[in-house]
């Protein structure tokens, strides 16, 4: 099977449910179809601009650092979502021809498969060693980053906008100190916490035979 076809596939089971767009487009004439599929990139393309044009995040100054970055990846993460739900209705134009009621109950049937048998992604004991450690970083920058961010505020509320060299240093040595207390905790329930993924992980069990993998 195709990559497009795939891709298709997944698309009308994840966000075309009701399978609406896909029985509305494969209605129409080919040349109207394509006629949607640009106005739709024209569409998301000019919506996204003028919202980045509206929405300038590093403009407010009162929003925390580590909120205007967040929101800049969220932001990111729209656009990404964006694109995908493009390529998704593209991805249509391959799987016009196929017997689409048959993939999606196969879908089905293996998203069945994996929650009885608790196979999803997103558990940490079903992850990559290396995309764990990559979210247990991750978890530590937002964390570091909203502990600082809290410091500093508690900061200058408390000594104002022009603390004495002493108060200034003395706040870097506790600062440090802090930081360091708190980088060791993360690192030890981390540790403690992937003990346990580890020890809880389950052979991996084999899907039931699909049509997807045969053609």
């Amino acid at each position: 099977m195709k990559l497009t076809q795939r891709l298709g596939i997944n698309f009308a089971n994840t966000f075309d449910k009701s399978l609406f767009l896909y029985t509305s487009l494969k209605g129409l004439h080919i040349l109207y179809r394509y006629s949607f599929y640009i106005l739709l990139v024209l569409a998301l393309y000019f919506t996204i601009t003028k919202a980045e044009e509206f929405i300038n995040i590093r403009s407010y100054e009162y929003i925390p650092i580590y909120i205007q970055n967040l929101l800049i990846v969220i932001g990111l993460l729209i656009k990404f979502f964006a694109v995908l739900f493009t390529m998704g209705i593209f991805a249509y134009e391959s799987i016009y021809n196929i017997d689409l009621d048959k993939y999606l109950e196969e879908l089905k049937n293996k998203k069945q498969f994996i929650k009885d048998n608790k196979l999803e992604k997103w558990r940490l004991r079903n992850m990559n060693i290396f995309f764990r450690v990559l979210f247990y970083i991750g978890l530590w920058c937002f964390l570091y980053l909203l502990l600082e961010d809290i410091l500093i505020g508690a900061f200058f509320d408390i000594y104002g906008h022009n603390p004495t060299k002493e108060i200034y240093i003395k706040f870097l040595i506790d600062y440090d100190l802090t930081i360091k207390y708190f980088t060791g905790i993360y690192l030890i329930t981390i540790m403690i916490l992937d003990f346990f993924v580890r020890k809880n992980r389950r052979p991996i069990k084999k899907f039931p035979a699909e049509t997807l993998t045969k053609e």
